[in-house]
């Protein structure tokens, strides 16, 4: 527990402002994706994502700091507003590319995605993509999406 209301839980803490649990991100993500006069205050603490597409709240840590979505260089693909939607931020390929791909050009699975849309060729998640993992997942659950339509 801390003192700012984020109850930490293994690799999860809940949102100061929705307490809807967050993702562990790693400080260089989010110094990466903060507007620049903010990095500064980056500290080398762990941060957490939060996951709740209503929340305006992107990144926040259990020392009270908080980083909302017009704070950050980019929009978050799960966060309702975001515009584009990107699916692969390393190549900036969106959701609908990723759809376009598979209704419209056949695509069956995530290489054949990759191919058609050249998603996932520089991986440099760590530091591009907002929850600083690989896109994988979050392309594959939008083929199988896109499949099941």
């Amino acid at each position: 527990m801390c003192d700012c209301c984020c109850e930490k839980e293994n690799n999860f803490a809940r949102c100061p402002v929705c307490q809807t649990m967050g993702q562990l991100v790693k400080s260089i993500t989010v110094k990466n994706l903060v507007a620049e006069d903010l990095v500064p205050q980056i500290k080398e603490n762990d941060y957490y994502l939060c996951a709740n597409p209503k929340c305006d709240i992107v990144y926040f840590d259990t020392n009270g700091n908080v980083y909302t979505q017009q704070e950050v260089k980019m929009p978050v693909w799960f966060k309702e507003g975001a515009s584009p939607k990107y699916a692969c931020y390393c190549n900036k390929v969106t959701v609908e590319e990723v759809i376009n791909a598979v209704i419209n050009k056949g695509a069956k699975d995530l290489k054949a995605v990759t191919e058609i849309t050249g998603a996932m060729k520089h991986g440099k998640c760590l530091t591009n993509n907002p929850s600083g993992q690989c896109c994988h997942k979050e392309m594959q659950r939008i083929i199988d999406n896109a499949l099941q339509s």
